[in-house]
């Protein structure tokens, strides 16, 4: 009887790696199930850490804010026992995101502050520049605008230093939608277009479908709906080929925002119902807020100023508990060009009757 030749399970975690890249999900998900299960709970501990983290980002990438949780604790109990300080330093990353996600801003900052501090004893110049591009996009949130393009450029060079072009490209990604915030909008066009140019020579899907849809952001405040509706559908069209719920999700939020600058405002409500519901889901405090802004804009343009005045106030009261002290402020201001008085209507924010394209609901 022929023996069966063991399986490598640092070359199933490198066939992950390069699935992912691909953005073919379930297949990555499928081998670093193998590996996992292949390293056991005594084999090369630091793999077997780095494999349940680069697996629980996979999950937090589609959304699945929980389960990245569980597999980053483990990972974590495994980078303690491996002795690894830079294993360590990752997981504290990834934990930090999550709770950024989640809206705990003072547990991200104690996290990105101790896996920033591990990274430096590590001499990781790799990992210091993520964590300050992460610590970019919190600036980012909370309206330090000035103090998030430091971090960025920072985070850039780091990145430019040590050639990793796909932590380049997601940079260039959030220095765009800063940009746009900003209304340098013809900067923000040229910085998500160099980062396009990299993903692409890359063949970096998912990168390539988020810079897309940034794109499609930038497009729509200059006034090019032609050009933004085809960036949007075509990164709709990539996320929901790999299952990706969160730019789903996000691409919901631009489609609506499309629909309403065209006019067409009961179908940017429709679509909204199910980006709300769908970001509630995902546990993406930010992308609900900023849906609930929106909807509050088109509720407002139909004259339902009810409607406008609930959706602000719950979105203003998101941007407050995640410290985004600009966008509050531009809600308040908006609630102060309400009438004082609205008739009572019954919220339909959430109705659960979905438009009749239902195929864009990622259980779908």
């Amino acid at each position: 009887m022929m023996q069966t030749e063991p399986l490598d399970p640092r070359k199933l975690v490198g066939l992950a790696r390069e699935s992912e890249q691909c953005g073919n999900t379930p297949m990555s998900l499928g081998l670093y199930e193998q590996a996992i299960g292949c390293l056991g709970d005594e084999k090369d501990l630091a793999l077997l850490a780095d494999a349940l983290r680069w697996k629980g980002t996979l999950h937090r990438e589609q959304g699945d804010t929980e389960t990245a949780y569980r597999c980053y604790k483990q990972s974590l109990t495994y980078a303690v026992r491996c002795g690894s300080v830079s294993c360590k330093a990752h997981c504290y990353n990834c934990l930090a995101i999550v709770a950024q996600r989640r809206g705990n801003l003072n547990e991200c900052e104690r996290l990105y502050k101790h896996a920033a501090d591990l990274a430096s004893k590590a001499g990781d110049i790799r990992l210091l520049g993520i964590i300050e591009h992460n610590r970019g996009v919190l600036m980012n949130m909370r309206g330090k605008l000035a103090a998030a393009e430091v971090r960025y450029a920072s985070s850039l060079n780091a990145f430019e230093t040590v050639e990793d072009d796909q932590a380049v490209s997601s940079v260039l990604n959030n220095l765009g939608i800063l940009y746009t915030k900003l209304g340098h909008y013809q900067l923000a066009m040229e910085t998500l277009e160099r980062g396009l140019e990299i993903a692409r020579a890359r063949q970096d899907s998912v990168i390539e479908s988020i810079l897309r849809l940034n794109l499609a952001e930038a497009w729509v405040a200059v006034g090019k709906l032609d050009q933004a509706e085809e960036a949007c559908t075509q990164a709709l069209g990539s996320a929901r080929a790999r299952g990706d719920q969160l730019t789903m999700a996000g691409a919901l939020k631009c489609r609506a925002r499309i629909e309403r600058e065209r006019g067409a405002l009961d179908s940017s409500i429709a679509t909204l119902r199910i980006g709300i519901r769908e970001a509630e889901v995902l546990e993406d405090k930010l992308l609900q807020a900023e849906m609930l802004r929106e909807f509050g804009e088109t509720s407002s343009a139909l004259g339902n100023s009810s409607e406008a005045r609930r959706a602000w106030r719950e979105a203003a009261e998101s941007f407050e508990g995640l410290d985004a002290r600009h966008e509050a402020a531009e809600i308040n201001a908006l609630l102060a060009t309400l009438p004082t008085t609205a008739e009572r209507e019954v919220s339909t924010m959430r109705n659960p009757s979905p438009p009749a394209d239902e195929g864009l609901s990622p259980n779908a």
